[in-house]
């Protein structure tokens, strides 16, 4: 099964309004329009946004770092490395947007893999993956 990897749509986070905005001497925080860690020095903002997807009680709002200057999104399409050094839940919601469960992906773990095993149910739309620690929303996988 072919995914797709879909970062924050850009629609979203020209909306968002930063909450903070600073540069980010040492680098390493997760970027959702690009898909990749920030690199020292970057200007990035702190934004509350509630990703696509999910309906009802299962819509989160959650903050997330976005470059503050704007982006041009991901440098190629597949799963960030960056990303997947990282412990992450992928949750699992249906074509109707509620939750239907999910999996932790250990750090250095096959994060795709996991995700085609989700997406094969057919009752899964999409994927979001999510930090464990902040549960903050990472990125979107879909069936390509």
């Amino acid at each position: 099964m072919s995914i797709s990897v879909v970062p924050l749509p850009s629609t979203i986070a020209k909306r968002a309004e930063p909450e903070e905005v600073r540069v980010h001497d040492e680098g390493g925080a997760p970027l959702r329009c690009c898909l990749r860690d920030s690199r020292p020095g970057e200007r990035l903002a702190l934004v509350r946004v509630a990703p696509p997807g999910p309906t009802g009680p299962y819509a989160e709002t959650g903050p997330v770092f976005l470059h503050a200057d704007g982006c041009d999104g991901p440098e190629d399409a597949g799963y960030p490395a960056e990303f997947e050094a990282r412990t992450q839940v992928l949750r699992c919601y249906g074509h109707d947007g509620r939750i239907l469960g999910g999996e932790v992906a250990p750090a250095g773990s096959d994060h795709l893999a996991l995700a085609e095993r989700l997406l094969a149910d057919e009752d899964v739309a999409f994927v979001h993956t999510r930090n464990v620690v902040f549960g903050c929303y990472m990125l979107t996988l879909r069936r390509a």
